[in-house]
Formats: structure tokens, C-alpha cells, sequence
């Protein structure tokens, strides 16, 4: 009994938080919950046990909708030109800078027929004075393909780092508009729309351009804003996609796309361009968390343009709510006083188990250990409260081993010099016994003294042929 109840101290103490007690955890959640399973914690009372699973209802929190730059119509014609040439981006870029924008989201497209190379160089020079600058295109597939730009590389992930069939994703190899400027070293970029793909559905996170994925620009401005970097991504396809260990989880089709459709949801803020010209300090309000995002937002951009300005504060709200996942469900643990008693209880029971022997005593303790489990599942599932299950089996693993009907191989084990009757002993090999002496010859038998033999005996002739003489004949 005593060596019962220290194994389930031992246990008990040594277990909570272990690899092996979280291996336990998850087989017992498999008994009522579908996996995926997100489990966090470390299963001790300060931070018991969690578990999340993939939500069936998704839920988008308005307040992750991203802060908006917005770039209108410009009806007072405070620009040179409507969209913005690279002079007048290079001016607003200025004065985000000038107003403590450090990061910065540019979702308009950067490309102009023929632009001025002034403003051009203006740009670029303004582009590299940022921490960091997200840059967007739209993306297609032709014939021939061109090389993946450095902007796009820099935001993209390895094929083989996909769990789940890569060739379902969709093929891309070039940018539709020559001459896009996506940012100098260091930038990233995403794309807008895939111009290849059929128009409307849901929205597409993942694409392929030869050996790398590359990612929508509405994924990317959420790792950007939670700081996470590119190779903590986890990319289940059909299943969800993982921005990090602990950062949010979006479900996803075979085909790298959002498993439901992304609300339409205002931006959690808006400032007109034209009003950073002459803007004073407290203008981007605290609560703007960056990066600020710069979206074209006029009524004569083209179609793709404005569905996509359209539904990007909402893509990324659906992004970084983490409504993928149901809320968290914590499995508590007893108070000590509650577990100790248990494992007394078990304790006193693998005991009393212990004195059967033969087929009785196996079938109490496999009863006992049927439930054990049980309990351990009904607590999980019914109560969410997660008992000392793998102390209880040690407790009865130990009664089983030094309990009096303990298995005859165990009790031979702990006393060698008691030799086992069951098994029969190997005979010696018996010692080889001395020739026997030669019998001597028997001597011939005499004949009883007083009867003289009545036939002589036979005298022995020489060996070979004789011949009896004849007597001589007598003449009368």
C-alpha cells in the first residue's frame, strides 16, 4: 500500500505538464471533439489545459478592420492627376512620415503608362525611408512566364513547407502590367486579385508562381501588423491556414481559399490624402494600428480595382479576428484536497485487487483501469475538468506488481535463490561407469568320488586319417 500511494505521489507531482500528460490530454479529447485541435497551456492550476477546434460559424470582429489612407476623386485638385502620379504618392508618403507613420500598407496599384522619372526617383526615395512597405499587384498566367520579383519572393513561403495537394493551388508567372514598382529592398508584396481565375467567390490567400506560394495582400497586412514573421506559417490546405504558434487561424479550401465568405465592413478608420498636405500632429488617431493602409478608393478606377477596395477591410477583419476557431475551453483541475483523495481511493482499491489471484485478479484490475478511463473521458467532455488520471494508473500498476497475488514471474524475480517449481530441472548428464572385469573360464566338472565312470573316455587319435592293422592271416 505504501508503494501504491507513493507512485501515485510521484505521479501526481511529476506528470501535470509533461509530454505525456498532454499525449493523454489529446487522446481523450479525440473521444468528443473533431480534430484539428489547438491546445495550449501547460496543464498545471495557473494555466490548466485549453482547447480550441475549427469554428463552424465564423465570427468577424469589426474592430481588426485596418486604418485607411483613402485616396478619392480629389475634387478640389490638390493632386497633379487622378490617380496619383508618382510625385503626388511621394508627397503623401512624406507626409505620413512626417505625421509618425513608420509602417506602411499600399494596396493602389503602382503603375503608370508613362511616368516621370523625377517623380519616379521621388518615390523610390521615399519608399526606402520606411521600416516597412507592403506593396500590392494583381497576378495572372501566360504562356511564357517571367521571373518571381524580388518583392514577391521576400513574402512568399517554399512548396514544400504545404501539408495537403500543391497542385490544387492556383498557377501564376507573371504581373499583368509591366513596369509595376513594388518597392525597393526589404519590401513585400502580395497580390490583389489572380486575373486568371474565374471573378467573385470567395477570397484567394494562396497562389502558386513555380517553387514558391505567394500571398494575398490582406494576409500579409496581418502578419505585418502582429509583427509575425513569414516561416512561423502553417499551411494546411483544405483544412486552415496558421499564422503562427499563438496567432490567428483561417480556414481554407483545397484550393487556398477563405472556407467562408469575408464580410463587407467599413475601416475601422479613414483619412482623405489630400488632408495629410496641411494635416497638424494627432491627425492619424493613437488607436491606428499600423501599418497604415493606402487604398484607391475613387469611383473611376476599373472594376477589379474597386471589388477589391471594397472588400479589403473586411478580408482582413475576417483574417485577424481569429474567427476560425471556436473560443478557448479551459480543463480545469481539482483542488489538492479533491485529486489527493481520489488517488487515496484508487490507492485503497488496487490494493484490495491485489490480493486476488489467478483470472480474478486480472479481471478486477482491467476493470479498475476501464474506470479510471472512463471517469477521466465524462470529467473531459461533461464537466471540462481534467483529473489525475495518469497518477491513479500508476498507483495501479504498482499494487499490480508487489500485490500478494502478483504474477508468479515477478515473484521469482525479486526472490532468485527460491528455485521455480513449475519448471522441471535439466538433468545432469550421468558419470561413465568403469569396464567390468573378465568372468573366469568355468573349470570342468569332476565326477562324484565312488562311481568310477562306466565309460572311459574316449582316447584322442591324431588328427588326419589311420589305418587298423590286419592281423596276420593263419594257414590251416
Amino acid at each position: 500500500m505504501l508503494l501504491g500511494g507513493a507512485a501515485a505521489l510521484a505521479g501526481w507531482s511529476l506528470v501535470p505538464g509533461t509530454p505525456l500528460d498532454k499525449a493523454a490530454f489529446t487522446g481523450v479529447v479525440r473521444g468528443f471533439a473533431n480534430p484539428p485541435f489547438f491546445i495550449a497551456g501547460d496543464g498545471g492550476r495557473s494555466a490548466p489545459w485549453s482547447l480550441r477546434t475549427l469554428s463552424s460559424r465564423p465570427v468577424t470582429d469589426p474592430a481588426r478592420a485596418p486604418f485607411v489612407i483613402s485616396i478619392g476623386d480629389d475634387p478640389e485638385g490638390v493632386f497633379q492627376s487622378s490617380p496619383p502620379a508618382p510625385i503626388d504618392l511621394a508627397v503623401i508618403l512624406s507626409n505620413l512620415r512626417r505625421l509618425g507613420a513608420e509602417r506602411v500598407a499600399i494596396s493602389s496599384v503602382m503603375a503608370w503608362q508613362a511616368p516621370d522619372a523625377i517623380g519616379l526617383l521621388a518615390l523610390e526615395a521615399e519608399l526606402r525611408r520606411f521600416g516597412s512597405v507592403l506593396t500590392a499587384s494583381p497576378l495572372t498566367r501566360a504562356p511564357e512566364g517571367d521571373p518571381l520579383p524580388p518583392a514577391f519572393r521576400e513574402a512568399s513561403l517554399p512548396l514544400s513547407s504545404l501539408h495537403g495537394v500543391a497542385a490544387a493551388l492556383p498557377v501564376v508567372n507573371r504581373l499583368p502590367l509591366r513596369g509595376t514598382i513594388l518597392g525597393g529592398d526589404g519590401a513585400k508584396a502580395g497580390f490583389t486579385e489572380l486575373e486568371s481565375e474565374p471573378e467573385g467567390g470567395r477570397l484567394p490567400l494562396l497562389a502558386r508562381w513555380d517553387d514558391r506560394v505567394v500571398l494575398a495582400y490582406p494576409l500579409l497586412v496581418v502578419l505585418e501588423r502582429e509583427r509575425l514573421p513569414l516561416d512561423g506559417v502553417e499551411v494546411r490546405l483544405g483544412q486552415y491556414l496558421r499564422l503562427s504558434a499563438d496567432g490567428p487561424v483561417v480556414p481554407i479550401d483545397e484550393t487556398g481559399r477563405l472556407a467562408a465568405e469575408a464580410p463587407r465592413l467599413p475601416p475601422l478608420g479613414s483619412i482623405a490624402a489630400e488632408s495629410l498636405i496641411d494635416g497638424e500632429d494627432g491627425l492619424i488617431p493613437a488607436g491606428a494600428v499600423p501599418p497604415l493602409v493606402l487604398r484607391d478608393d475613387r469611383t473611376a478606377a476599373d472594376v477589379p480595382t474597386r471589388r477589391f477596395a471594397g472588400a479589403l477591410a473586411g478580408a482582413v477583419a475576417a483574417i485577424a479576428s481569429d474567427a476560425g476557431l471556436a473560443a478557448p475551453r479551459e480543463f480545469k483541475r481539482l483542488p489538492p484536497r479533491g485529486e489527493l483523495g481520489l488517488l487515496a481511493a484508487v490507492v485503497m482499491l488496487a490494493v484490495l485487487a491485489g490480493m486476488a489471484a489467478g483470472f480474478k485478479r486480472a479481471v478486477v484490475f482491467f476493470s479498475l483501469a476501464a474506470a479510471i478511463m472512463a471517469a477521466q473521458w465524462i470529467a473531459a467532455g461533461m464537466g471540462a475538468v481534467w483529473l489525475p488520471g495518469m497518477a491513479a494508473m500508476a498507483a495501479l500498476l504498482m499494487a499490480g506488481l508487489i500485490g500478494p497475488g502478483r504474477p508468479r514471474i515477478i515473484a521469482a524475480a525479486e526472490s532468485p535463490t527460491t528455485p521455480d517449481r513449475s519448471v522441471a530441472p535439466t538433468p545432469e548428464p550421468a558419470e561413465p561407469e568403469p569396464p567390468a572385469a573378465p568372468e573366469p573360464e568355468p573349470k570342468p566338472a569332476l565326477p562324484p568320488a565312488g562311481k568310477p565312470n562306466s565309460k572311459p573316455a574316449a582316447k584322442k587319435h591324431a588328427a588326419g586319417k589311420q589305418h587298423r592293422k590286419r592281423p596276420p592271416s593263419r594257414k590251416s
